[in-house]
């Protein structure tokens, strides 16, 4: 198993400025350098090895690899950091990592201190600028072992609609709940009104079909909405990307829809059409750039 830490990923970008500018065998850096970074220059090589960054060319001199140079190529910590975590998640494929479908609250407190502060330090644990959620939906596609994730693409662009539109409607900004926690069974916590503070959840469904779309809910989004004092469902059609349209339906209005339990049967999953709501679908109170 290979360690990281901040140390070490620091460790290796100090070594693998090293083995860009001079040519040098690992033997040779190892007497030269007894500390790379804060650490053992044998542990910092050690990591850099395992992560397939540095290889010994036919002659015994260091060479980066392609991952390597990506790395060294790169500007500023955080983008470096960002970039090492991923390819120590591809190299060791830590059990943590399954987590990240459930959000990123889940995988900072199962991936132990150490890996924990490589995202805090990465300026992940928080924020939800446009690099740090592709971050973490990067990441979630990699837990589910697909390298093209276009559904949560989809699915990340009808949640910042909602963001804008609640924060137009109520003066408030909105918390992103999806980002750190999906197993809430909603994806935003807004408030009701301007003039009303009182918590107003709302599970967000977006398709690139317009009418002919539908979207999946699943029994735990179900139970949250019938269980919630004040809840939405905002549905997102996004076939115009620059002129969305919403519809807001409340549970009262989904529930003629949702499938009953009979017999030893229970329901986990339906598919709903955004046609029977087409009357619904208006303009959101922001302006799309």
């Amino acid at each position: 198993m290979i360690a990281f830490s901040p140390g070490l990923a620091q460790g290796c970008f100090e070594l693998l400025d090293v083995a860009t500018r001079n040519s040098l065998t690992f033997e040779q850096i190892s007497s030269s350098f007894s500390y790379l970074g804060s650490l053992p220059s044998a542990k910092v090589i050690e990591t850099a090895q395992g992560l397939k960054w540095l290889r010994a060319s036919e002659i015994g001199v260091v060479m980066l690899t392609p991952s390597g140079s990506r790395i060294h190529g790169l500007t500023g910590y955080e983008a470096m950091l960002r970039q090492a975590l991923l390819d120590y998640i591809d190299v060791e494929r830590p059990a943590w990592v399954q987590n990240a479908v459930f959000g990123r609250s889940k995988v900072i407190a199962f991936a132990g201190n150490q890996i924990g502060q490589v995202f805090v330090e990465a300026d992940l644990a928080e924020g939800t600028d446009d690099l740090v959620v592709s971050f973490w939906d990067a990441l979630s596609a990699l837990a589910r072992g697909q390298k093209n994730d276009r559904l949560t693409a989809i699915g990340r662009q009808g949640e910042r609609f909602t963001l804008a539109h609640e924060e137009g409607r109520t003066g408030q900004t909105p918390k992103w709940v999806a980002i750190d926690n999906n197993e809430d069974g909603y994806d935003v916590l807004s408030i009701v009104n301007a003039g009303d503070a009182r918590p107003y959840s709302i599970e967000v469904k977006t398709s690139t079909r317009g009418l002919s779309g539908s979207f999946h809910l699943s029994r735990n989004e179900w139970e949250r909405a019938e269980e919630a004092e004040n809840h939405a469902f905002h549905l997102w059609d996004v076939r115009a990307e620059l002129k969305p349209t919403i519809a807001v339906i409340s549970p009262q209005d989904l529930k003629p829809h949702i499938p009953l339990d009979h017999g030893s049967g229970t329901w986990e999953f339906v598919e709903i059409p955004f046609q029977p709501f087409r009357e619904r679908f208006t303009d959101p109170v922001f302006k799309v750039s």
